[in-house]
C-alpha cells in the first residue's frame, strides 16, 4: 500500500488447480481490501511470457500501461520483459 496504490508484488495459483477461479477470486479479495484502504489504483508487472496470468489480468480489467525491458531475470543469464498494469479501483 502506498499513497493512494496498492502494488501486487506476487500473486501465484498452483498449476493444477489453475482454470478454477482462485486468480480472480485472489483479485477480489486484494480489491475489496485495497478499497477499504482508500487505494485508487492497483498495480503490477508480469512476465510478458506469462500469457495465462496476463490474461487473467486483462478479463479481471487491468490495462497494458507500459514496458520494463530487461527487468525480470530469465535462463541462461538472459532477462525478461515486465508487463505493468494498472486498475482504477
Amino acid at each position: 500500500l502506498g499513497v493512494d496504490e496498492v502494488h501486487l508484488l506476487n500473486i501465484t495459483v498452483v498449476p493444477e488447480c489453475q482454470g478454477q477461479g482462485w486468480g480472480r477470486m485472489l483479485l477480489d479479495a486484494l480489491t475489496l481490501w485495497s478499497r477499504r484502504q482508500n487505494a485508487q489504483w492497483l498495480w503490477l508487472e508480469v512476465r510478458s511470457s506469462n500469457s495465462r496470468a496476463r490474461s487473467v489480468y486483462e478479463k479481471y480489467g487491468l490495462r497494458r500501461v507500459g514496458e520494463r525491458k530487461d527487468y525480470y531475470p530469465a535462463a541462461n543469464g538472459q532477462r525478461e520483459t515486465a508487463i505493468v498494469m494498472s486498475l482504477k479501483l
